[in-house]
């Protein structure tokens, strides 16, 4: 499991996969027989901290991960994008204040993001 608490959990679409977000990583389960997961995919944070993540509901090997970088004069907020099959992330510029939560539309291929900076914004 996590090192530390966990923020968030998140399924895919199909269903086989279960996200957790903590502080320091993300990590993507499947779900065995028996009443723990496997761990099957693994992200350390890299500056980073993770907050809330949702799945791609166009691309499901996509995760969208909402973090924060801190400090006492500034809060950075970005969108991380983890393609796991390829292991590779992009981090996008998101908002001014914590990402509270994040949504999809399996209908519009849609990934909202609400912010305490009082934004909504949509993404691709």
């Amino acid at each position: 499991g996590h090192t530390k608490p966990v923020h968030s959990v998140c399924w895919d679409p199909s269903g086989e996969f279960l996200a957790s977000v903590s502080e320091d990583s993300v990590r993507v389960w499947t779900m065995g027989s028996g009443s723990e997961g496997d761990c099957v995919h693994e992200l350390s944070c890299n500056g980073n901290k993770f907050h809330s993540c949702v799945f791609h509901p166009t691309y499901s090997s996509l995760l969208v991960i909402g973090c924060y970088q801190a400090s006492r004069f500034w809060f950075l907020e970005s969108l991380e994008l983890w393609n796991m099959i390829e292991n590779k992330t992009m981090t996008l510029s998101a908002h001014d204040g914590l990402i509270a939560a994040l949504s999809v539309s399996t209908i519009t291929g849609l990934v909202a993001s609400a912010s305490h900076d009082k934004i909504v914004k949509l993404w691709k």
